[in-house]
């Protein structure tokens, strides 16, 4: 059985290796792949560099090593690093973190900025992506990071020259109320505050480069609302006060003739106080009235909060439904993953177009991606008229043009 010692942690993070090339003016390390881990049998499948910028300049970052356990031995490997880890995280944390000490005092040098590394953590766990991995990620908060000044953020330099091979991809957020005013190179994607890279890539000198640059608030336009609304709600109390006036003037009016009227009423013969009496039950009648109305009301409002509280049940439904992000949207996966866990997510087959439209990509970046994962075996197509069928290996005994 493959077993993962705490000394060979660091080779589960091939950005230690890769980060060689910081400030050094050295190639990059493009011989030293993340093609195995260091010690081991096992290989990562992909590595997935996370950095999460802030506004004071420190980034948060996440780095991902995930192995798909497709096999016994895979399984048992990972399974014998995530119980070591579990049962003693501290020598894989120290490893870690003393790699990532030198790398950011290097970066220091390079870009005369204060850095240093801090609150590194380690786990380990397994997820269906869709098929299962074994993730082991680390994390670190890397102080002075990104250079701020005037209201923009600038990323990158402690990068200068950095490496991605195949299987690394690098993700970068930032917080709202910033927009990226110039990326360099160009991000294989883009998404909301969010850009990616996917490897092979080869940073220049002065690559990546991400400048950020704070949005103004809209104080003006919130002052103006503001009144806006102080102007409506003043004018609205003062015609609630003289609506109310006028309301109380006509309960007066109305009572006054009330009264005189059961005065006439009273000053009738008994001949005429039959009816009077009928007209007084008639009166009474009118009189319950209005406690009929309010009853016949009381469903109605009831009804409405029925409404509304089914009203927001539903939108909490809905809410948590977008909330809910489906498989192929996980911002983790690999543009294999991605097309993989929408093609599963369809029953097993579905038509490129739609892959192209639901995932957002060019026709070119479709056919590409799909190439490579029918080149890989991970994938089959069919012709079905005049458009291209993508099936799961599994599926496509079953379907048409299996031949």
């Amino acid at each position: 059985m493959t077993r993962l010692a705490p000394t060979a942690s660091c080779a589960l993070v091939a950005l230690l290796v890769a980060l060689a090339v910081f400030g050094g003016g050295s190639a990059p390390a493009s011989a030293q792949s993340t093609a195995t881990i260091a010690g081991t049998q096992i290989a990562p499948d992909d590595v997935s560099l996370r950095i999460a910028l802030r506004p004071n300049g420190t980034a948060a970052w996440e780095v991902e090593y995930r192995v798909r356990l497709d096999d016994e031995n895979e399984t048992e490997a990972f399974e014998s690093v995530r119980s070591d880890i579990r049962a003693n995280e501290s020598p894989y944390i120290s490893e870690f973190g003393s790699r990532m000490d030198a790398t950011a005092s290097t970066a220091e040098n390079s870009t005369e900025r204060s850095m240093s590394v801090e609150n590194v953590d380690v786990s380990a766990s397994r997820q269906q992506l869709p098929q299962e991995y074994g993730i082991i990620t680390y994390s670190f908060t890397w102080t002075n990071f990104s250079a701020v000044e005037d209201g923009q953020i600038r990323a990158g330099d402690a990068l200068a020259g950095f490496f991605l091979d195949g299987e690394t991809s690098l993700l970068v957020t930032w917080p709202e109320g910033y927009e990226a005013e110039s990326v360099s190179p160009d991000p294989n994607d883009r998404r909301t505050r969010t850009i990616v890279w996917h490897g092979p890539i080869d940073f220049g000198p002065g690559e990546p480069t991400l400048v950020l640059t704070e949005t103004p608030p809209a104080e003006s336009s919130s002052a103006t609302a503001t009144q806006a609304s102080a102007d409506e709600e003043g004018s609205s109390g003062n015609s609630v006060a003289v609506l109310g006036a006028l309301a109380l003037l006509a309960v007066g009016i109305v009572g006054g003739g009330w009264t005189l009227y059961r005065r006439y009423e009273g000053e009738q013969t008994p001949r005429d106080a039959e009816p009077s009496g009928r007209a007084s039950a008639t009166g009474g009648d009118d009189s319950t009235a209005p406690r009929e109305t309010n009853d016949s009301e009381a469903p109605d409002e009831s009804a409405t909060g029925d409404v509304s509280a089914g009203g927001a049940g539903d939108a909490g439904d809905v809410t948590g439904d977008d909330a809910d992000e489906m498989p192929w949207e996980d911002e983790l996966l690999s543009n294999e993953e991605r097309v993989l866990a929408l093609v599963e997510h369809e029953g097993g087959r579905l038509k490129q177009q739609e892959v192209a439209q639901t995932l957002d990509w060019t026709d070119a970046k479709t056919s590409q991606v799909v190439r490579k994962m029918r080149d890989a075996g991970t994938l089959e197509a069919f012709r079905l008229g005049r458009e291209n069928v993508l099936v799961l290996p599994e599926e496509s005994d079953d379907g048409p043009g299996a031949e």
